[in-house]
């Protein structure tokens, strides 16, 4: 029986890390057969299921940037610790999937038109500008001790990234082709794919994120002292 005198234990405020990567490996399952069950394109086959995940990376990358700059912007009217925790979190994991997207970009861009890096494509140009953005970010937020710095590097970075992304024109990359597809399937296949894709893109935020001190002391199993 536990004395009187004993402090109390604090809940845990934070999922336990081994819970989220589970539920991520459940995610990227399900993400793989939701990419192998969806349905091929009359022209480029079985290719379009990587053009499905391509596209899923590149939006929920756009949701990571936008989700960073709310968060830096948040801190610099709070200035509080848990918003700072969770910028660098989503920063570091938007990154992650970022670079999952430009390899799956070269591998798409290879398949459709034979060449890894197509420089003619507007597309194409603007991924590199973001991508530079983001490593001017990523350093900045790893480098500078002021939190204020990392906070308006991050709000940079969503505002060009979401403006390079949003605004920049096409010549051969269709500009909607699944949005536009007469096919319901290929349209529901796709709105599953960027969901799954997204929620893991959270899960990795997640595992990223560090709590305070007090939080890790608590899911030792230490008193709470707070």
């Amino acid at each position: 029986m536990q004395s009187l005198t004993s402090p109390a234990r604090c809940p845990a405020a934070f999922p336990n890390r081994l819970w989220l990567a589970g539920l991520l490996a459940a995610g990227v399952l399900l993400d793989a057969l939701l990419i192998w069950a969806a349905p091929a394109e009359r022209t480029l086959g079985q290719v379009v299921k990587l053009v499905f995940l391509h596209g899923a990376l590149v939006r929920s990358c756009m949701l990571g940037f936008l989700a960073a700059g709310l968060l830096a912007l948040a801190w610099l009217v709070r200035r509080h610790d848990a918003l700072m925790r969770w910028l660098t979190a989503v920063q570091r994991a938007t990154a992650l999937v970022w670079l999952l997207y430009l390899f799956s970009s070269m591998i798409v861009t290879y398949l459709a038109w034979g060449e890894l890096i197509a420089w003619g494509e507007p597309r194409v140009r603007s991924t590199i500008y973001v991508t530079l953005l983001l490593a001017a970010a990523v350093l900045t937020a790893e480098w500078a001790p002021a939190p204020g710095v990392r906070a308006l590097a991050n709000l940079f970075l969503a505002a060009g990234a979401l403006y390079l992304i949003g605004s920049t024109g096409v010549i051969r990359h269709p500009l909607n082709p699944i949005g536009t597809s007469p096919s319901a399937a290929i349209r529901l296949s796709y709105a599953g794919i960027v969901l799954v894709t997204a929620v893991c893109h959270a899960l990795v935020a997640g595992l990223l994120y560090h709590p305070p001190q007090a939080e890790r002391t608590v899911r030792r199993g230490a008193p709470c002292t707070s």
